[in-house]
């Protein structure tokens, strides 16, 4: 593991200035900034009247899903995404790359997550450079201890809606590779993984004994994850796993412009995947690790 890691940090600390390029704020979160008043309110109208008509039909009410952020572990925020209609919601949760901030990692895919689920996004535990984006440098035991209590953070805030049957761990980069260790080293505890630039090596019975379910991977066109990632989706599936890769069109090392489309089909992907692992479960609900 020890190798695998230092080989996603090596990939990524080369290359993660492209991706902060061509990162930039998502718009949900940049309330008011330079925004038109009238088309402000124009779109306030419509969406009143969306509500209104849903409301007429009977489906549930919309309501603000983020993205909000919260503290955790001192100063560290943990930036996540509710279900955009009230009620219970599966958790996703994610783990950024080296020098990649959840409101990269997570902030371009905010629409498909809030209609999947809970999105939670913890912080990594260090800074690339005073004032620089979040990363992480610690073992992998202790982010995954990390992800436990920015999603107690998250539970807390929203009592008694989060659930954690069949959840999703999805991670970016190095975050990926994390997600990796920290689904076998919890078997069912994560039965859905959506690896994002990253080639992980992945085995059939590794992942049934950790009770994953089904993985799909998403690589840059352009980078250079998606020949080993096409490899692995294709053994994978000539196996009967269920594995599928998305490309990124025209990206490298970083989202494409479709990255949300992209995350809403591989979300709906491994989530159609059929129980077929045989393992005692240490997943529930949102407390399960307390």
């Amino acid at each position: 593991m020890k190798a695998t890691r230092r080989r996603a940090v090596a990939v990524a600390a080369a290359v993660w200035i492209v991706g902060l390029a061509a990162c930039r704020v998502p718009e949900r979160v940049k309330a008011g900034a330079g925004a038109d008043a009238s088309a402000d309110a124009s779109a306030d109208a419509g969406a009143d009247a969306d509500a209104d008509a849903r409301e007429d039909a009977g489906a549930p009410a919309e309501r603000a899903y983020g993205p909000f952020e919260e503290a955790f572990e001192g100063k560290r925020k943990v930036y996540y995404v509710i279900p955009r209609h009230p009620g219970k919601g599966r958790l996703i949760a994610n783990l950024h790359g080296v020098c990649n901030p959840p409101g990269y990692a997570c902030g371009y895919w905010v629409e498909a997550a809030s209609k999947a689920g809970f999105l939670v996004c913890p912080e990594g535990n260090s800074h690339c450079g005073p004032g620089g984006p979040p990363t992480w440098t610690e073992p992998v035991a202790k982010m995954d201890a990390d992800l436990e209590q920015a999603i107690r953070v998250v539970d807390a805030a929203h009592p008694g809606e989060m659930v954690r049957e069949g959840s999703v761990l999805t991670g970016f980069s190095l975050g990926a590779y994390a997600a990796v260790q920290i689904a076998r080293n919890h078997p069912g505890r994560w039965p859905y993984l959506v690896l994002n630039e990253a080639d992980v090596p992945l085995d059939v019975a590794q992942l049934r004994a950790a009770g994953v379910r089904a993985v799909a991977l998403l690589a840059g066109e352009n980078g250079s994850q998606v020949a080993g990632e096409r490899r692995t989706a294709e053994r994978l599936a000539k196996q009967g796993f269920p594995a599928r890769l998305w490309v990124m069109k025209g990206a490298g090392h970083y989202y494409s412009g479709d990255i949300d489309a992209l995350m809403a089909e591989a979300i709906a992907f491994v989530l159609a995947a059929p129980d077929v692992t045989d393992v005692r479960s240490d997943a529930g609900v949102a407390d399960a690790a307390r």
